[in-house]
């Protein structure tokens, strides 16, 4: 049966027609083409597949070093120097503006790198990527304007820099030693950190230790404009200081409108932070009571009950900024004695005139026991009436009190009164003062009261009339 099958077969094949055999050619052809096509395509895939096979390796292994510590980051150069690595090209760019800030802030001057700048992407441990603070420094070396310094900062305000540590250290100790100067248990410091750092600063700001001590001293200074009509004394009373210091300090001798002037204001440079240990006993003040009296003339004041400070024992820390309390640690606060209120009488009647009438009255009552006149070889300026101490004193006449006080001239205890019409009287050896200095009294008002003070043989008033400051015999004047 098989060979039956073949021989049909291969009858009918050489019975095919010539067209149909070129037919089968170009098919046979075709299948050639097709075969090939499909090899490279298979090769192509294979290409496909194996480079994918060594990116995902090649991420695998990055994956692995990323993960071990390493990350991607850039070697930054500036004008082929190193100055640091980085993580972003952002980071080493904002640390440039923060440098530029820092050194402008220091000497009013410009930073600009000096050389072109590079980065160089690298796979880096994480632990090796510059700081910011040392990639700061590492940019400022690279200014020839920038020299290494000991720079000293108090808070965020730039001071000043010096050649060496131990130099900032002992300026600060210094000052701060001499603001507490004479003042027993009190400490003193800058209210903000002081930071003491050595790094690259602009070259102007190096100075001397005592230079640096001195701008310390004359603390805060202003900028002020001087306007119309302002003199250097206009400008020192408003800042509180005085023309010869603003005219020093900006070494000038006179100010012009316009002019721009440097005035030194007194206040510290940075605020100072002030401890005060109290320990011990201390004073209460008394509390003042007023109340009015229509016996006493307008703008007169007598104490009736003199005040009495009361005691208090105190434990307490009391800090300060610039002076002004902003704590009290209070430790112990025990009342020992407590304060008496002082009282005083307000007057309220109105005032007599100050100018005198020119009629006097006797001005006390008592003996006349020495008159105007010749006396143990001198004149007797005034005459003395004996009484007893403590007799009253009246004003002879309308007047303002010049004098109430203790003299050493053997007068004693003394009241004057001006009478504002050429005529002053005195009132002397007083045992007690009764009216002040500006006091305005009235003829018979009560001004002192007799005693026995200065040179006196015993209890007596001197009184004495004087005209243009010339004595009068007082007998010609009293009615």
């Amino acid at each position: 049966m098989f060979q039956n099958i073949r021989n049909v077969t291969s009858a009918k094949t050489e019975k095919i027609p010539s067209q149909f055999y070129n037919a089968n050619e170009k098919t046979e052809k075709n299948l050639v083409n097709d075969n090939t096509k499909e090899k490279k395509s298979e090769r192509r895939q294979m290409k496909i597949m194996a480079a994918i096979s060594a990116g995902l390796v090649l991420a695998t292994t990055t994956c692995g070093v990323l993960a071990g510590g390493y990350s991607l980051g850039y070697t930054v150069k500036v004008d082929n120097t190193v100055v640091g690595t980085v993580a972003t090209k952002n980071e080493y760019y904002e640390v440039l503006d923060e440098v530029k800030t820092e050194v402008k802030d220091m000497a009013d001057m410009e930073f600009e790198t000096e050389g072109e700048e590079s980065f160089q992407v690298e796979i880096v441990r994480r632990s090796e990527l510059t700081d910011k603070e040392q990639l700061a420094e590492n940019l400022k070396s690279t200014q020839e304007d920038m020299v290494e310094a000991v720079s000293i900062s108090v808070g965020d305000m730039f001071l000043a820099a010096v050649s060496e540590e131990h130099e900032a250290y002992n300026l600060i100790e210094k000052y701060l030693t001499g603001l507490t100067a004479g003042k027993e248990n009190v400490t003193a410091e800058f209210a903000e950190p002081v930071s003491v750092t050595k790094s690259f600063v602009p070259a102007e700001t190096v100075q001397t230790p005592a230079a640096v001590y001195e701008t310390l001293l004359v603390g805060k200074t202003v900028t002020h404009t001087v306007g119309s009509g302002e003199t250097a004394e206009s400008i020192a009373a408003v800042y509180l200081t005085t023309a010869e210091s603003i005219l020093a300090a900006n070494d000038v001798e006179e100010v012009k409108e316009g002019m721009s002037l440097t005035v030194y204001t007194g206040e510290p440079l940075f605020d100072i932070k002030t401890v005060e240990h109290i320990g011990g006993e201390e004073e209460i003040p008394f509390e003042t009571v007023q109340k009015e009296d229509g016996s006493l003339y307008e703008g007169r004041t007598v104490v009736e009950n003199a005040g009495v400070p009361g005691a208090r024992f105190r434990d307490a820390y009391i800090t300060k900024i610039n002076g002004e309390i902003v704590e009290e640690n209070v430790i112990t606060d025990e009342i020992i004695r407590e304060p008496v209120s002082q009282v005083e009488r307000i007057g309220t009647k109105e005032a007599p005139p100050s100018v005198g009438t020119g009629s006097f009255a006797m001005p006390t009552s008592g003996k006349l026991t020495s008159p105007y006149g010749a006396r143990w070889g001198r004149t007797h300026a005034g005459i003395d009436i004996g009484a007893k101490t403590g007799t009253p004193i009246y004003a002879a006449d309308n007047g303002i009190v010049t004098v109430s006080e203790h003299k050493n001239n053997g007068y004693g205890k003394i009241v004057t009164i001006d009478h504002g019409n050429g005529f002053v009287t005195n009132y002397a050896h007083c045992s007690e003062l009764l009216v002040n200095v500006g006091d305005v009294v009235a003829k018979g008002d009560l001004i002192a009261k007799v005693g026995n003070t200065g040179r006196s043989t015993g209890p007596h008033l001197h009184f004495e009339i004087r005209l243009e400051g010339t004595a009068q015999n007082p007998m010609n004047y009293v009615k």
